[in-house]
């Protein structure tokens, strides 16, 4: 009984089964989230769909996650400004995605190129929808998500 109960905690709290994929649209870019279990990653495109490097964070357990901004330039450039979460960078083109870390007193205040990113995609949605932005943003949102 005790093996049962022992197999069916593990199994329950190593599960995931999260997939959620939203795309952020300013003018010919696109900036493609990907969240997976305990990572999400955020990859470059533009117009000719060519991938500029990629930025990612992990997390794990509850009090852990991520926060931050994207900001779109008219000349084609997105930074993701974070002082929130692990972020990692791979095969960045930094004249066209580039990660920086910043404190709350830096954080940006023009609105209409900026998206506020964080773990929690209900979250950022419902802030982000309060804002006025030119940034699109299509959600796909795995239905097991439960933050």
């Amino acid at each position: 009984m005790k093996f049962i109960i022992l197999f069916v905690v593990a199994g329950l709290s190593s599960c995931c089964g999260l997939h959620t994929e939203v795309d952020y649209r300013y003018s010919d870019i696109t900036i493609k989230r990907v969240d997976e279990c305990g990572k999400t990653t955020f990859y470059y495109y533009n117009r000719q769909k060519q991938n500029k490097g990629i930025i990612w964070v992990e997390y794990s357990g509850i009090n852990d996650g991520f926060k931050g901004y994207l900001v779109f330039s008219d000349n084609g450039k997105v930074v993701l400004l974070s002082g929130d979460g692990y972020f990692k960078t791979k095969n960045i083109d930094t004249s066209f995605f580039e990660y920086k870390r910043i404190i709350a007193i830096d954080r940006p205040q023009n609105r209409d190129n900026v998206y506020m990113i964080m773990l929690s995609t209900r979250y950022e949605k419902e802030f982000n929808d309060k804002h006025k932005t030119k940034i699109g943003a299509t959600y796909r949102i795995d239905k097991n998500e439960w933050w």
